[in-house]
């Protein structure tokens, strides 16, 4: 009897082992689990050890068979969010090209170009609030529901933009730009599932992964969109985006699994607060954050706007821009891999320095020259300098901050690069109306020489174990 009380002890002590150790691992042990090794040793002393042997390995079969199932479910959603980065690639690459040259048709000015993508463009205000808000709600409630949310969105968007070039309306573009900025709140979402769906020190390889797929149909979607709108009107194209972006908003609507399995109360005051928070970089990160930022307001202001200004001072063709985003995107998939690589094992803060300083050479290169072969060959240089900035400041971000608080970074940072950056383009127009391509790609060149310095004196390397 007292042999078989110690033996009770025992298995009592190695089960809530196991608990705890499945607990931090990512397969969680059942209450079930313990009571089958505590009944293991209520019996007679007879067959005792077989018995427990047996019974030990059926539960670490059934520990390893829950591992392997979570990680096959992580993978299978890379592979969900890759596909998806590939559907909004593909019609994001072709929007991207005929945008600008679109509402330039319609009789609109580079100034108002300019102040449409500072409303709803990469870094407008509205995209800038709806990544703040999507961010803070994605750690609560959970990330599906704004992955969907924005696609559907963004299926709306391409509806008014169909409408403003068969109306010839330029207005109409005032909907369809805001919709897409309200699309953004999907961004953090989608970094955080990326980030959770990837293995411990592979998060850089996982950025570039689900990059690369959004660049790769940029190499033939940006050419043919191209030739399609220089024959067909623009008014021919934008119902093909649109049912690329249906196929993305069933896509994650019927596959994507949540990575979120808790629920937090929403308390409105909270996010009021952290929405305050977003206006003033976070301790620790604010050297990174106003180096994020001042980088989307320079190239917001300069190199944003290339293709409106290219059309509007040298007469390039849609088919040409097109032309142009395909060579860009050939070449940063190419390079993406393998950067994603180095990133995982090196520090981050040489490479954003190296990536800033990409723009020196590049801006020159758009101030002195006008023809289209060299406009062409300077997108080798664009491409290297986003493929050693985009993964690198959200693997920056990833290992700097907790995976409970990541889609709130995330926010954060978008936010507070918004803010900063969105009256940037509308700033870049004023400056193209003002004093051609120059003013503002001047501008475009002192700017990065700032940001320079900024990651120079005041960003700090993050923990690699993150």
């Amino acid at each position: 009897m007292e042999t078989r009380l110690v033996r009770l002890f025992v298995s009592r002590v190695q089960s809530q082992h196991r608990v705890q150790r499945n607990r931090h691992g990512g397969a969680l042990a059942t209450r079930q689990d313990v009571d089958d090794d505590a009944g293991v040793y209520l019996c007679d002393d007879a067959g005792d050890d077989r018995r427990a042997r047996d019974q030990h390995h059926r539960v670490t079969r059934r520990e390893v068979s829950l591992t392997n199932s979570s990680t096959r479910s992580a993978y299978s959603n890379l592979r969900v969010l890759v596909l998806n980065s590939f559907l909004r690639g593909t019609h994001n690459s072709v929007y991207g090209v005929i945008f600008q040259p679109f509402a330039l048709s319609l009789g609109a000015s580079m100034t108002t170009v300019g102040l449409l993508n500072s409303i709803g463009g990469m870094n407008g205000i509205f995209t800038t609030l709806a990544q703040s808000a999507g961010g803070w709600l994605a750690d609560r409630i959970g990330r599906k529901p704004f992955v969907v949310a924005a696609s559907a969105f963004g299926v709306t968007a391409y509806i008014l933009l169909a409408l403003a070039g068969a109306l010839n309306v330029w207005t109409l573009l005032l909907g369809g730009i805001i919709l897409f900025g309200f699309s953004a709140l999907s961004r953090p979402a989608i970094a955080s599932l990326t980030a959770e769906s990837a293995q411990a020190g592979q998060h850089g390889s996982a950025f570039s992964l689900t990059m690369v797929a959004w660049l790769v149909p940029g190499v033939l979607a940006p050419p043919v969109g191209g030739w399609l709108a220089d024959r067909l009107g623009y008014g021919g194209v934008f119902p093909i985006l649109l049912a690329f972006e249906a196929a993305s908003l069933i896509l994650v609507w019927r596959f994507l699994r949540e990575t979120r399995a808790t629920r937090d109360p929403i308390r409105w005051r909270d996010f009021a607060r952290a929405f305050a928070r977003s206006i003033v970089p976070p301790r620790g990160l604010r050297g990174f954050f106003i180096a994020c930022a001042s980088d989307s307001f320079v190239w917001g202001m300069g190199w944003g706007l290339i293709n409106g200004m290219l059309v509007k001072s040298y007469n390039f063709s849609v088919e040409q821009l097109g032309l142009m985003a395909s060579v860009m995107s050939l070449s940063w998939a190419i390079m993406q891999m393998p950067i994603g690589r180095y990133v995982d094992r090196h520090t981050l803060k040489g490479m954003m320095i190296f990536s800033e300083s990409l723009g020196i050479p590049l801006m020159l290169i758009g101030i002195t020259q006008s023809r289209f072969e060299i406009f062409v060959a300077a997108q080798l240089l664009f491409a290297l300098t986003a493929a050693t900035w985009v993964p690198v400041v959200n693997t920056f971000l990833t290992r700097a901050v907790p995976t409970s608080a990541r889609s709130e970074a995330f926010g954060r940072l978008n936010m507070f690069r918004g803010l900063i950056a969105f009256p940037a383009s509308w700033l870049g127009g004023l400056l193209f109306d003002w004093g051609g391509i120059g003013a503002p790609l001047t501008a475009n060149l002192i700017g990065s020489c700032v940001v320079i310095l900024i990651l120079i004196l005041f960003v700090r390397e993050p923990n690699r174990d993150a």
